[in-house]
């Protein structure tokens, strides 16, 4: 095999020859950008305009942090007013601080999960934003993220200018941003004003949703079921408050395997018995299944296959005392969601709750005091009717 000299050559060029012009678009040529298309992302998000700025602020790193403010003498400290941590950065901010991080753990996309924690705060931003998981409402990934980051930041702007008692606890806040993603996703994708079945149009209106007190001489009664699958495992829980929200008695049930309707028809009939066994004689029912208060009304159903639960719970409401039984959504029926989610994990059967388990603490004293929450409802365009 005969052997050659090397020879140079110009890799910037198609020939390899030397050129004046492919010096000149080499010396020019941008490094790759790894920023690329994030700006178009943000500005796609289907999430209100101020959380896109919201976000196109904390990738350019100009969210007015305590950081940022005291890098420009506005202030003495740069310590985060939420925990105290010696340095509240973006990244500390939104994601490792106090509140923050009781969010991500139970709600971050799977595919970052084993670094979601460890990533600088550029490349954390960038990673979440680019996700194309989403949720299971459908909402995407990316949007979810923004409008907790902007809940978060919210929250701490509560925090720093109206002082803790104004501010969402953690478990508050993660059930207000995931209200917020449902309430922002289904206005996103439904057209307003809607045509209604009956030829007529409607509007999707805000409204404030939160606990209401029952009237004085009476108890709420709030009753929520549960099932992973549908049949699948399946609980209940229940809660009596008097006018005042004050906690009177609770209950969790584990029903084993059941549907989403049978759990739900279990907690009324559980809820009314613990209410009678109280002694209370006038009861404000409230549930957030309109299915089941439905088939509780509907005398003609003998075939249904719930037929023995459903006549179970006539008559304990036929019983010598008032029952009052009224739909809420589920902004108003927090407390008795939240038991019945976590009844899985008490042993089979109906179990009592003298007092709120820690975690719901917060969440009571919020009814109490009057905290509501946005959700958008349908309603019919008077000028239609």
């Amino acid at each position: 095999m005969a052997t050659e000299e090397d020879t140079i050559f110009w890799s910037a060029s198609s020939d390899g020859r030397f050129s004046a012009k492919s010096a000149y678009s080499l010396q020019n040529q941008s490094p790759p950008d790894p920023d690329e298309g994030i700006w178009k992302i943000i500005w796609s998000l289907p999430v209100p305009e101020r959380i896109r700025s919201f976000m196109w602020l904390a990738f350019l790193g100009k969210l007015a942090t305590k950081s940022l403010l005291f890098s420009r003498k506005v202030t003495d400290s740069q310590s985060c007013v939420s925990c105290g941590h010696p340095v509240e950065s973006i990244l500390h901010l939104l994601r490792d601080c106090t509140a923050a991080r009781y969010f991500w753990l139970r709600h971050s996309p799977s595919g970052l999960q084993s670094c979601f924690f460890t990533m600088g705060e550029r490349d954390w931003l960038r990673e979440n934003l680019r996700s194309s998981e989403s949720l299971g409402s459908g909402m995407s990934w990316p949007a979810c993220f923004s409008v907790a980051s902007w809940l978060l930041w919210k929250n701490r702007c509560t925090f720093c200018f109206r002082g803790s008692s104004s501010a969402l606890s953690p478990p508050s806040l993660e059930y207000s941003i995931m209200a917020k993603c449902k309430l922002w996703y289904e206005a996103w994708q439904a057209p307003s004003p809607l045509p209604s079945d009956r030829g007529q149009t409607s509007t999707r209106t805000t409204v404030m949703i939160g606990w209401t007190p029952p009237i004085h001489g009476w108890v709420t009664l709030n009753v929520d079921g549960a099932s992973n699958g549908n049949p699948g495992a399946a609980g209940a829980g229940g809660v009596l408050r008097d006018c005042a929200g004050n906690w009177i008695a609770g209950f969790t049930a584990n029903f084993g395997t059941a549907t989403a309707i049978l759990a739900e028809l279990w907690a009324v009939y559980h809820g009314l018995d613990m209410a009678w066994k109280k002694g209370f004689r006038a009861v404000r029912l409230e549930s957030d299944s309109q299915l089941a208060i439905q088939l509780i009304n509907n005398r003609s159903d003998p075939v249904h296959p719930h037929a023995t639960l459903l006549s179970a719970i006539r008559r304990k409401i036929g019983r010598e005392w008032l029952v009052s039984i009224n739909h809420v959504y589920r902004e108003g029926n927090r407390v008795a969601d939240w038991l019945s989610k976590h009844s899985l994990v008490y042993p089979y059967g109906v179990h009592e709750i003298a007092n709120p388990p820690s975690e719901l603490v917060s969440i009571v004293r919020e009814d109490a005091m009057g905290v509501s929450f946005e959700r958008r409802i349908v309603t019919p365009d008077s000028s239609s009717l």
